[in-house]
């Protein structure tokens, strides 16, 4: 089974890192009197390569033996008919996933290059997917579905001088 777990701590803090938001101490803080600046749209915040492929390989880390262990118990119930643990299981680790697929989707649009933004919204649908699987079965389609945008990421990392050191 491929990587694709990421809890939601870590996509918060590697934003938090990345976009250098950070808390107010309160002397910043504007009087209620005074106008309000006028702004306009927000900045889009850009990823060089190599951040992307950190922010990825980041992801790809994530899947550790706890969540692994979680997967097993859920595929080896699903083989015996357990359909309660197969529920149970499947909702623990829609959370995951989900955060997983945001992440993707996050960092797909703050990157410029059309070849890794494309890999990354394919990932990130894929990953959308599996939060809404109601089966351990439906996991196997997955390799059909996530190998050539892998692949795009493997090739435009290493190229950045960013291989992926955890993706399979």
């Amino acid at each position: 089974m491929r990587r694709h777990i990421l809890p939601g701590a870590l996509a918060a803090g590697t934003l938090l890192a990345v976009t250098g938001c950070g808390g107010s101490t309160g002397t910043e803080a504007r009087s209620t009197s005074s106008p309000a600046p006028a702004t306009s749209a927000a900045p889009q915040i850009t990823f060089a390569m190599a951040t992307a492929c950190e922010t990825v390989d980041g992801i790809y880390t994530t899947l550790g033996s706890d969540a692994q262990t979680v997967i097993t118990k859920g595929v080896r119930a699903e083989a015996i008919g357990d359909t309660a643990t197969v529920r149970a299981v499947l909702a623990d680790l829609k959370p995951l996933f989900t955060s997983t697929g945001n992440t993707f989707a996050d960092t797909a649009s703050k990157v410029t290059d059309p070849d890794m933004k494309a890999a990354l919204n394919k990932l990130a649908e894929s990953a959308k997917q599996e939060a809404a699987f109601t089966s351990f079965a439906q996991f196997r389609s997955l390799e059909a579905t996530t190998a050539a945008p892998e692949a795009v990421l493997k090739r435009k990392c290493a190229q950045a001088g960013h291989p992926l050191a955890n993706l399979e």
